[in-house]
Order: C-alpha cells, then sequence, then structure tokens
C-alpha cells in the first residue's frame, strides 16, 4: 500500500513539475513576443503603405496601361470636318519649353461656302486650355501652334475645324435657292487626340518663319506626288500585261474559229468581241494615267519653282 502513496506522489511531483515547465516556457514566449511585436507591427504597416502606393501610383513607375486615346498620324487619322476631310500630317513637342507643332491637311469640296478655319487645345485630363495658334502655310495646309503645354500631360485634345458662310451665287438656279434659305454661319469642327505615349520630345523644336513651314509642305507635297507616279507606273504595268494576255487570247481564239461552225462559231465570235471591249477599257484607263501623269509632272515643276521661289524670298 506504502508503495501505491508513493507512486501516486511521484505522478503528481511530475505533473506538477510538467506544469511549471509549460509555464516557464509560456512566459518565454510572451518575452520573444514583447520583444518582436512592434518589429512586426511596423513591418505591417510599411507593407499598407506600400500597397497603397503600388496600386494608386504605379504608372508612375511602369509602363501606363490605360485606355490609349491617340489619333495618330497619316491615313489612320483622316476624319470627315462637314464638307472637308483632315488628316494630321506631323506633329512634334518640345517638353521642356511647352511648346508644339501639329501640321493638318485640308482636302477641300467644291461647296459654294467661305471657310474659316479655327483651332482650339487642352489637357484632356486636367481640362486645363492650351494656348493655341492656327496659321495657314498654303491652300492645304494648316499649322497649329501650342504654347505652354504642361510638363506631365497625359493627353492633348485639339479640336479643329470651320466657320463657313455662303459664297455669292453665280448662277440664277443658286441666287433662288439661297432667297430661300436663312443666311446663318455654318460651324463644323472634329476633335484630334495626342497621347504622350504616342509623343517623343524634340528638345530642337522652335518656332520658325512662315516660309520656312511652306518649303517643309512643299516637300511634303513632292514626296506624295512622285509616289503617286510609281503608283500609276505600277498600274500601267499591269494594264499592259492584261492587254499582252487578251491579245493571247483573241489570237488563239481567232485560229480556232475557221474550224467551228454554227453554235461554236457564234460563241467563239461573241468571246472575241468580249475581249476587244474588254481591251479597249484598258486602254482608255491607260490613256487616263497618262493624262494624270502628265499633270502630276506639271505639278512637280510648280513645286520646284515655288520652292526655289520662297528659298529666295
Amino acid at each position: 500500500m506504502f508503495n501505491k502513496l508513493n507512486e501516486w506522489k511521484e505522478n503528481v511531483e511530475v505533473y506538477r513539475d510538467r506544469i511549471q515547465s509549460g509555464e516557464k516556457k509560456s512566459g518565454r514566449w510572451k518575452k520573444r513576443w514583447h520583444k518582436y511585436s512592434s518589429k512586426l507591427y511596423l513591418f505591417m504597416f510599411f507593407l499598407t503603405v506600400s500597397g497603397f502606393v503600388f496600386f494608386n501610383y504605379s504608372r508612375l513607375f511602369f509602363k501606363d496601361d490605360s485606355p490609349l486615346l491617340d489619333s495618330g498620324i497619316g491615313e489612320i487619322s483622316k476624319t470627315k470636318i462637314g464638307s472637308s476631310e483632315a488628316e494630321i500630317v506631323s506633329r512634334k513637342i518640345n517638353n521642356s519649353t511647352g511648346y508644339a507643332e501639329v501640321l493638318v491637311h485640308v482636302e477641300e469640296s467644291s461647296d459654294q461656302v467661305h471657310k474659316e478655319y479655327v483651332s482650339f487645345a487642352g489637357e484632356v485630363k486636367k481640362e486645363k486650355p492650351i494656348e493655341t495658334k492656327l496659321i495657314p502655310i498654303s491652300e492645304n495646309y494648316y499649322l497649329i501652334q501650342l504654347h505652354g503645354v504642361p510638363k506631365n500631360w497625359k493627353t492633348i485634345g485639339i479640336d479643329f475645324g470651320y466657320n463657313a458662310t455662303q459664297k455669292a451665287p453665280t448662277t440664277v438656279e443658286q441666287i433662288e435657292e439661297q432667297s430661300q434659305q436663312k443666311q446663318t454661319d455654318r460651324s463644323q469642327q472634329t476633335s484630334f487626340y495626342w497621347d504622350v505615349r504616342k509623343s517623343k520630345t524634340d528638345d530642337d523644336l522652335k518656332e520658325k518663319p512662315r516660309v520656312k513651314y511652306l518649303a517643309d509642305v512643299i516637300v511634303i507635297e513632292e514626296k506624295a506626288t512622285r509616289d503617286k507616279q510609281k503608283l500609276l507606273a505600277k498600274s500601267t504595268e499591269k494594264i499592259d500585261s492584261e492587254i499582252v494576255r487578251i491579245d493571247e487570247k483573241v489570237k488563239q481564239e481567232t485560229e480556232e474559229l475557221i474550224y467551228k461552225v454554227g453554235k461554236e462559231k457564234e460563241d467563239s465570235q461573241t468571246k472575241i468581241a468580249q475581249l476587244e471591249r474588254e481591251k479597249d477599257k484598258y486602254i482608255e484607263a491607260k490613256s487616263g494615267i497618262k493624262k494624270e501623269e502628265k499633270l502630276l509632272d506639271e505639278k512637280l515643276e510648280k513645286l520646284k519653282e515655288r520652292k526655289e521661289q520662297s528659298t529666295t524670298n
């Protein structure tokens, strides 16, 4: 019996030692927690602030993936303005000075109105107006000058259009038509957009005399005229190839015609007539191309004269 009591006593002492040992371990963990908890809270605070900065200002550090609002240059920028068609030929900006230029080509229609072109611009996101000046360079080219573009600009919106008034009538029909219409000014406009991600700064860009811009426009016109000449030359080559093909078919049908009778002969004659009509159309088209090529040669000569005149003035 005493042995049993001694065994229980030993078990109680062992259990007590375990409890006390656990309290000591718990105390050590509490001390460690107090030691490192402040650092952990500081780390969590830094992580929260870093996340906020990343999600709100990541586009300042990484590539901006917001939707692109940009009209582009050339054919992609072409748009209708009432009865006219406008296209951005070039655009440049000097971010250090806040000066920018946009060259616009306008294709006019033959309607009976006088058109006075105007332009306004502003920073889209900040809704901040930008000082704008419109300069007519030649009959179909206008230069939009922008002054004071913000250094941290994102998107520039450019409104371009015209105020129109009717021309004086030249026929009785026009007199009657205008007398029945209310004489009011008509305005038409379109908007072009310029995204900073589609722009490279030109540190050498600055205002030039109008004659310098005219020289630039002449170079653009010369290139466009030569490109059109090349296109017409390729078309002429294709037409010549088609005429050769038609002549070969006509020759083949004519040689076989003497061996045909009845309906087969009639069908062959009809086919030859169709081929001859097709050939006539190609010859007519080729004649039209020659006339156009002559006009383009004359245009290049006029551009050359105008360039020489502008450089001497």
